[in-house]
């Protein structure tokens, strides 16, 4: 059975994809007995994907072929039971060729190949095993076609600002396996699955411990609550944020006080930050916005050595470093939102809180599990809070990938800079020096003409977003608290700020066309 690479040309890597043999030769478990040979393939240890389909090929007239397409995203498992067959496979300029001619061995194919199926012998029967149940729109019948769409020369018409499906495409079949293990083990509320990923999430962002909460907001309100803070105290949040920030101080019944942020980066400013300290600030909330580290060094000199919690929002920037250190271990604590949208996501609702305190990690924990260490014991007045197994299992398998999916944003979000730096009627994102942003979000900032904008990128297929359209004094919930034109700089953010697409599965080719269709709008 000879692995035959027709060409040496080094193959393509896909986002989210690792280089590899486009054909894994893999041997089978065989087991003699008296009343005949067992044959075994084991999802696990041989096939590397769950299989919701099986067909078989058998008859096939002589100097005939099967195959002749490709699949976007199926994985396929091909086993010769009797006779023999050769299987050619081919992307990125590659086409690797095995004869099966022993049922003991399989050959497993990855996604996004072209297949070919020959030189079957007379008593020939294969079998396939394949990930997905069938989907036409998956198939690409012309092999010029195939070349179009490996090279990456379709033409790029729409953009979605975001599609979660692409995500799921590239890991779902790992996801999957990892789900079945859990809803195997019957352990589907905390356990050995929610324990490993804590352990492996806190070694992540440079913290000793990890605690697995239900969301975002609960990891910033629960560590509110662990410290103490509430009634007639006060917590500095700034101006320009997800409204979960604040929402967080009021839900344990202290005072937010709002401070503004910088014109350009939207982080809270700290030249504003000691002036907004009084006796009664017991907390400040620095939010790494758009996955961009707030500088804490500058953050610590406006505390002044007072007895103030810093914790992070570090909702937007898993991976994200501050003068080499991650996000997540800055502060006293961090809290963690691993909505799907974010760069590491969950299929739900998620969230962590991250600490170098064990009375605190420990704190938290009791807070989120109804105030109980031992069943139908409430030590006191807790809430049910906590990461279950299922998304535990699937941001495990993320985990693994998250620092290439970041750096692949960062390479997108070079793209970006380069094609658009020289249009004076936008602004890009800064980096600080000191930082090494995740880019959860690509805001540039558009002061005259942001509607206008963002509708003519819509006409032309192109989504965008808006981080955010209403500061949070301004917000409905809070009307009376505060008046219009009390931060400025936050206000004009929200007036001109659009987030362009940029996510780990976009290509270079779509970002080239938004930059293309900016430049359009502005007659560059």
């Amino acid at each position: 059975m000879a692995l035959q690479q027709a060409s040496p040309v080094k193959q393509a890597t896909r986002p989210g994809e690792g280089a590899g043999a486009l054909v894994r030769l893999v041997e089978l478990q065989t087991i003699p007995m008296p009343n005949g040979i067992l044959g075994v393939a084991e999802v696990s240890e041989h096939i590397g994907f769950p299989v919701h389909r099986a067909y078989y090929i058998r008859d096939v007239p002589a100097g005939q072929s099967r195959g002749g397409h490709g699949h976007r995203q199926l994985r396929q498992c091909f086993l010769c039971l009797r006779g023999s067959v050769r299987l050619s496979i081919s992307r990125a300029g590659v086409t690797e060729t095995v004869e099966l001619s022993r049922p003991s061995q399989a050959a497993v194919v990855g996604p996004g190949c072209w297949r070919d199926l020959s030189d079957f012998s007379e008593d020939s029967v294969v079998v396939v095993l394949a990930s997905d149940e069938y989907d036409e729109a998956d198939y690409i019948r012309d092999y010029a076609d195939f070349l179009r769409w490996d090279a990456g020369e379709t033409p790029v018409t729409e953009v979605p600002y975001l599609d979660l499906a692409r995500g799921a495409q590239a890991v779902g079949a790992e996801i999957e396996l990892a789900i079945r293990r859990v809803v195997r083990s019957g352990r589907l509320i905390g356990g050995e699955e929610v324990a490993a990923f804590e352990a492996r999430f806190a070694d992540y962002c440079g913290a000793d411990h990890a605690v697995g909460v239900g969301n975002g907001l609960d990891a910033l309100a629960l560590t509110l609550r662990a410290w103490g803070i509430g009634p007639g105290d006060e917590v500095i949040v700034p101006a320009h944020t997800f409204i979960a920030t604040a929402l967080a101080v009021d839900e344990v019944g202290a005072a937010p006080v709002l401070t503004d942020v910088e014109p350009d980066t939207g982080l809270m400013d700290m030249s504003k930050l000691a002036g907004a300290i009084t006796e009664r600030t017991r907390a400040v909330i620095p939010v790494h916005l758009y996955g961009h580290p707030v500088d804490m060094d500058a953050l610590g000199a406006a505390i002044g050595g007072r007895d103030i919690k810093v914790l992070e929002d570090a909702c937007q920037a898993h991976g994200a470093r501050y003068k080499g250190r991650p996000c997540g271990g800055l502060g006293q604590a961090a809290a963690f939102s691993f909505y799907p949208t974010k760069n590491l996501g969950a299929l739900g609702d998620g969230g962590a809180v991250t600490t170098a305190d064990p009375a605190l990690a420990e704190r938290v924990r009791l807070l989120g599990s109804y105030g109980a260490r031992e069943k139908y014991r409430h030590e006191i007045a807790g809430r049910n809070s906590r990461l279950d197994p299922v998304q535990a299992a699937a941001l495990g398998v993320k985990l693994e990938r998250l620092d290439a999916w970041n750096a692949r944003r960062a390479a997108l979000a070079l793209r970006y800079f380069m094609g658009l730096s020289d249009l004076r009627s936008l602004f890009l994102p800064p980096v600080r020096g000191w930082a090494r942003p995740v880019w959860h979000v690509y805001p540039i900032r558009v002061p005259d003409a942001r509607n206008a904008l963002q509708a003519f990128l819509a006409t032309r297929g192109i989504g965008t977003n808006i981080h955010y359209p209403t500061p949070v004094h301004l917000q409905p919930c809070y009307a009376g608290r505060w008046r219009q034109g009390d931060f400025p700089a936050a206000e004009a953010l929200a007036a001109s700020v659009l987030s362009l697409p940029l996510d780990a599965t976009h290509t270079e080719r779509e970002i080239d066309y938004v930059v293309a269709r900016i430049r359009e709008f502005f007659g560059a």
